[in-house]
């Protein structure tokens, strides 16, 4: 009980921005360290097998290679989507943090639009596209991707020192931020037609899905998807609805290496990395 009116107590009393700095010491030293280097122009380049470097704030890079490099199941899905990367392609990358599947795309001279509801990660995204040349390339939209258009309240969760954003439940007003919500759909209605969609929006996936209907059903884009059981689970939230969805728009589901997955498979990991597409 007195550690619940302390919190409180801190709650009020100390703005959520500077609660997420405290929260991870090391981590908050280490982005001020990070952007002091690129300030005086220090970068780092993430080599991704084959041939492909991309230059990165060196915040940007630690994190990349840490997801797309070092952790098996992350790096697998990343082959998997630079060896679908054609000039052609015309990427959405929904929950884009700091655009690496952007910037792989824009490597082999595709377009993409990188959507993130932090403005954060929005800004680090601009700054990268800028530093390999990029810009034009790539767009960036700081909003929450979900299943109407408007406006959805986020929460701030600390996670890189105030650069990430969530969807959180019973959490006061004072809390959350809020945040510009766009549709898959109206994102096809605005920007054109995608050939790809990679989405990775923490426990939403099946609101963005569901946003996306029109656009899965008449332009059959292959879909990147992240989906996270353990945190949907934990919200008291519905484990099949994004799978529902992919269902509804007659896609099928597989693993990045390619091969058939079903729901028993998907449902025993925590997190899951799938491809989805309509055969035919």
């Amino acid at each position: 009980m007195r550690s619940e009116r302390t919190k409180s107590i801190v709650r009020a009393a100390v703005p959520r921005p500077v609660r997420n700095w405290f929260r991870s010491p090391s981590k908050s030293l280490e982005w001020v360290w990070d952007a002091a280097m690129f300030s005086i122009g220090v970068t780092r380049t993430l080599r991704i097998p084959p041939n492909i470097a991309i230059v990165c704030h060196p915040r940007a890079f630690k994190v990349a290679y840490e997801a797309q490099i070092v952790d098996p199941e992350q790096s697998a899905e990343f082959q998997r989507f630079v060896s679908s990367c054609v000039s052609k392609m015309f990427l959405f990358d929904i929950g884009a943090h700091f655009g690496v599947f952007s910037l792989a795309a824009a490597h082999f001279g595709a377009k993409a639009i990188a959507v993130d509801p932090s403005p954060i990660a929005t800004r680090m995204i601009i700054r990268q596209a800028a530093l390999n040349g990029w810009s034009k390339n790539i767009r960036t939209v700081q909003a929450a991707v979900s299943d109407t258009n408007g406006t959805v309240n986020m929460l701030s969760s600390g996670v890189f020192s105030d650069g990430y954003f969530i969807v959180a439940k019973g959490r006061s007003g004072k809390e959350l931020t809020q945040t510009p919500s766009i549709t898959i759909d109206q994102m096809t209605s605005k920007f054109g037609t995608p050939t790809h969609i990679k989405i990775d929006v923490e426990g939403q996936e099946a609101a963005a899905l569901r946003g996306g209907r029109k656009t899965f059903s008449q332009f059959s884009p292959i879909l990147f998807l992240e989906l996270h059981n353990e945190m949907i689970a934990s919200q008291g939230g519905d484990l099949t609805a994004a799978l529902d969805e992919i269902v509804k728009v007659g896609y099928s589901t597989f693993s990045v290496d390619g091969a058939p997955i079903d729901r028993t498979a998907i449902f025993q990991k925590p997190i899951i990395r799938i491809v989805a597409s309509r055969l035919g």
